[in-house]
This record gives structure tokens, C-alpha cells and sequence, in this order.
């Protein structure tokens, strides 16, 4: 095997590598939640678009404000606000509603003798200032104006904006397709009971949720006992399924460990081979008849981390985003061993955004001791790192 690459060098050339975004698609409104959005969304009228109240209460002219005024008419959210305000006088408005034109201020009813249409309304606390509790018209965004900008993930505050907006289809990028093939003869289906020996697949749901919470989309998900044969059946159908094929284990030195070879059979050439990491040293990435490769380890907390740190950025450059990891400074709660040799990358959880908690663990076999966690700490290539060590620290997907 050849030597390994150290992992600011793995992840350079991941982010440096092409992985032209796909190609745009439009989507119903209702559909787009989640996607990532390859155009411009502008104003189509300004926001709010006429001078909106912001209280029931009621609204006067400012500079004709007194001790008691005439409540002369009413104005409710979708009523013409064309409605004549007498000198002195008042209406009585809604919130949402359009303020009459001729008005500049509202005073909220809670602050007020609560006076009906024809009555004398009185003001019991200090009178507001000029255009006090008014959403001025264009305070939002002004016609024209970009209220949503490409590579934004689609959540419901952008679906709603669009809608405001009166989009009815988005363009967005495509999703990639993903095949996710987990192997091991040890290794049973989580609703079979598993006998002494055996375990259940836990790196096949952990993978996909990881891959769909990313925006991937899944197009075959299959475990592969150990041999060659079956290897080599579940990797060519997926060669020819999706354009990003996502392994979990079966790639290290042992007698039983196909993967790689079989790749290699079909063509598949290697960007990387293996990093200077703990967990995750013998992850691949690689090409072959015009799909992505990424092989994880499979120990779980392997298959997580490199999960993380090495198909996340893959798939985030296939939808148009910026491939990451996006790494930000946190200290260290707690005295921590590191390696001065290899980059560590340990599960943490942060109790304050500013501080990272190491759990104890018992090897990248443990899942266990990632529950609770947020993401992962990049740790000193050093004998030990004291508490307040400042590290990078970068969420899970």
C-alpha cells in the first residue's frame, strides 16, 4: 500500500479536486424544502409593501395628537386604507393592517381607554413617537431587491420568502445519487437477532442518514458478505446506479478485505489512498467509470468521521456549496493525550458553544460514546494538549 498522505493534504485535494455542481432543475415550491437553490429569488413588489401596522390599536396623525380623539373610523388587515381621517381624529386599526395614508403613528389599544368607533379615545400612557409600531413599506426589501441568494439550503423561512415573493417553482441543483453498500460476513440486518458472533449493521442506517441529511439521494442501499463474487456484483450494479458509491469496510489488508481489488478490476483509480489519521487511516476516494468512490472504514466511529469529513465535502460541491469541512476554534474542557505523529480526530460535545468535552472511549469500534456528541475536534499533533487548548472543531452533517 503506498504511504499515507497527511490530512491537511487528503482534504486539499478533496476541495481542490473537480466536483462540478449538477445540473439545475425547477421544483415545486412545495417540494423544494431542503434543496439548494441555484438562482436569484428578487422582490417582486417592495416588502412590506404599503406602511403596515404592527399593533391593534389605533393609528392619528402625530403632530395632531391630543389628551382625546375621535375614533372616526376602522381599518382591518386587507382593507382599502383610502379612508378619511378627520383633523384630531383617529381610526381604529388591526394588526397587519394597511395604515390609512394620511396617518404616521399607532398607539397600541393595551395603552389606550380601549374606546369603540363614534368614541372618544384617550391615551393613559406617554404618547408614542412619530411612526411608532408602523412597518414602514420597503422596510424589508425594496422592489428589485435579492431576497435570496444561490447555494442557500432551502429551510422554512426560505420557503416562505419565496412564496411571499409569489415563486411557484425553484431552481435547484440536482441531487446526487448515492449507493451505499456496507460489508462484513459478521454483520446481520438490525431486525435479525444476531447469534454470539455477529453484529448488526449499524454503519448502513448511520451512512444514509448522514447522506440524506447532506442532500444526497439514495438509490441503493446493500450489504456484501466477503467474497469476491458478491463484491464485485453489488459494486458494478452500483457503478451503474448512482454517481456516488459510498463503502463501509473491507478495505484494509486482510485476506477478506475485496473492495479495493475489485474496484481496481473496474477501473477505478485512486486520488486518495489511505490518510495519516485516527479513525479513519484507510479511507479511499477514487473514480471509476465516471462515478465517485468513497471508501470508509468499518468500525462505526470510522465510518462516521470520515463520513463527515470526507463524503460531506463531496457531495456538498455536487450541490453547488462550499465542500468544507468548516472548521471554528473551541477550547478543550479537559487535559487531553494527543499524537505527535497523526492527526487525531475525536467526537466531542460542546456544553458552551466555546468548549469542547472529549468523551471517554474505547476505539473506533465504541459508537456508543459519540451519542450526544456535535461533531468533531481536530487534536495537536503533540504528546498532549492541556485544558484550554484551542482547537478546530467541526459539526456532523
Amino acid at each position: 500500500m503506498p504511504a499515507l498522505i497527511d490530512f491537511d493534504t487528503a482534504m486539499a485535494m478533496l476541495s481542490e479536486h473537480d466536483h462540478s455542481p449538477l445540473a439545475v432543475e425547477q421544483v415545486p415550491l412545495a417540494a423544494a424544502g431542503g434543496r439548494i437553490l441555484a438562482e436569484h429569488i428578487s422582490a417582486d413588489r417592495d416588502l412590506p409593501p404599503f406602511n403596515r401596522s404592527a399593533m391593534d390599536g389605533y393609528a392619528f396623525r402625530h403632530g395632531e395628537s391630543t389628551e382625546a380623539m375621535v375614533v372616526s373610523n376602522e381599518v382591518r388587515a386587507g382593507d382599502d386604507p383610502r379612508v378619511i381621517v378627520a383633523a384630531g381624529a383617529c381610526v381604529l386599526i388591526s394588526t397587519g393592517a394597511a395604515v390609512p395614508t394620511d396617518c404616521d403613528t399607532v398607539v397600541p389599544v393595551e395603552h389606550t381607554n380601549r374606546a369603540g368607533r363614534g368614541e372618544s379615545m384617550q391615551i393613559t400612557a406617554t404618547v408614542p413617537g412619530r411612526g411608532a409600531n408602523i412597518h414602514p413599506q420597503a422596510a424589508d426589501a425594496a422592489m428589485d431587491d435579492v431576497v435570496l441568494t444561490p447555494r442557500t439550503r432551502i429551510g422554512p423561512a426560505e420557503i416562505g420568502i419565496a412564496a411571499m415573493v409569489g415563486c411557484e417553482q425553484l431552481a435547484v441543483h440536482r441531487r446526487p445519487t448515492v449507493a451505499i453498500l456496507t460489508s462484513g460476513d459478521e454483520v446481520v440486518a438490525s431486525g435479525v437477532q444476531p447469534g454470539p458472533q455477529q453484529i448488526r449493521n449499524s454503519n448502513g442506517p448511520m451512512v444514509a442518514a448522514l447522506i440524506e441529511r447532506l442532500g444526497g439521494h439514495i438509490v441503493l442501499q446493500q450489504h456484501m458478505l466477503d467474497t469476491p463474487q458478491m463484491v464485485t456484483n453489488a459494486i458494478g450494479e452500483a457503478l451503474e446506479t448512482a454517481e456516488i458509491i459510498v463503502t463501509t469496510g473491507g478495505i484494509s489488508a486482510g485476506r477478506h478485505d475485496h473492495i479495493p481489488a475489485v474496484l481496481e478490476s473496474l477501473g477505478c483509480g485512486w486520488l486518495i489512498n489511505g490518510i495519516d489519521m485516527q479513525p479513519g487511516k484507510p479511507a479511499r476516494v477514487g473514480h471509476a467509470r465516471g462515478r465517485t468512490v468513497v471508501c470508509l472504514p468499518g468500525n462505526p466511529v470510522s465510518a462516521l468521521v470520515t463520513g463527515t469529513v470526507i463524503v460531506a465535502p463531496i457531495v456538498r460541491a455536487k450541490l453547488g456549496l462550499t465542500p468544507g469541512p468548516r472548521w471554528r476554534m473551541v477550547r478543550l474542557a479537559e487535559d487531553t493525550r494527543c499524537n505527535p505523529n497523526r492527526t487525531l480526530l475525536r467526537p466531542a460535545m460542546t456544553p458552551q458553544a466555546d468548549t469542547a468535552v472529549i468523551p471517554t472511549w474505547q476505539g473506533s469500534g465504541d459508537l456508543v460514546h459519540a451519542a450526544g456528541t456535535r461533531g468533531i475536534v481536530r487534536l495537536p499533533l503533540a504528546r498532549k494538549a492541556v485544558a484550554g487548548t484551542e482547537v478546530p472543531f467541526t459539526r456532523w452533517p
